[in-house]
């Protein structure tokens, strides 16, 4: 019987670097998180883990010949994420040579586990929502601010109105300016994907919500619908890439 394949999938971000192993579909250990550019921390899950397989997506960075040629010819596999290649979905999207590859991975990451058509909300820097039918054909979606974003450019685009940190919003409306920037910036996300997941639901019936992305956890409380809380599934879907690579 043979072992399972370790994979090692890099989320490459504007702020930092998000890597995970997996064996086969289950994940290894905790998510790891590195400054970006930084490759010889990601060399070293390399060697100790035992990978046999790598996938990074990147908004910024990529590894240098330096690290992408010690692991080739250690016989490691090293893939990119290539919108030209086959991913585990078909797609309706237009412009798939401008489709984020974060949005790409997290579409991937609910085929086969998922068996509905489904909302995915990724909620980070931008909070982006992906509509996927229960064919898993992917339709398009939507690009927004992130809860950060709208909190930071009201107090950058104001004269007088302050900068708020995210926290907990009391009652449904607020009562101080404080508040009201804080139920506005942060709460009025939840609004929004409520909005749109109630339109869409009038034409996809068995529509499922699922929330992921480093302000889920932020937003999950204010929700008034059923939520499926999915971490780390862009990792997961890279994942489930890397899988399509290699068995090609």
């Amino acid at each position: 019987m043979s072992s399972p394949s370790r994979n090692l999938v890099v989320d490459v971000g504007n702020s930092g670097i998000k890597a995970a192993v997996f064996s086969d579909d289950d994940l290894m250990l905790p998510v790891s998180r590195f400054r970006t550019g930084d490759w010889s921390a990601i060399d070293g899950m390399v060697t100790n883990l035992g990978v046999r397989n790598i996938i990074y997506s990147t908004v910024a960075n990529v590894p240098s010949e330096r690290w992408t040629d010690t692991w080739e010819k250690a016989g490691i596999g090293v893939y990119t994420l290539d919108r030209s290649k086959p991913l585990p979905f078909q797609s309706d999207y237009r412009t798939m040579d401008t489709l984020g590859q974060d949005r790409i991975a997290a579409v991937a990451g609910t085929v086969g586990r998922l068996h509905t058509a489904r909302l995915i909300v990724d909620a980070g820097s931008c909070v982006t929502s992906d509509l996927v039918d229960r064919r898993d054909r992917y339709l398009g979606g939507n690009i927004s601010p992130g809860v950060s974003m709208r909190l930071r450019s009201m107090h950058e685009f104001t004269a007088r109105l302050p900068l708020v940190e995210t926290g907990a919003a009391v009652d449904t409306v607020g009562r101080s300016t404080e508040q009201a920037l804080l139920h506005g910036g942060q709460v009025g996300v939840v609004y929004e994907i409520e909005g749109l997941f109630g339109r869409l639901v009038n034409v996809h019936r068995d529509l499922q919500l699922v929330l992921t992305g480093g302000d889920a956890s932020l937003l999950l409380p204010y929700f008034s619908i059923d939520v499926l809380s999915y971490p780390n599934l862009v990792l997961r879907g890279l994942n489930q890439i890397l899988s399509t690579y290699v068995n090609k």
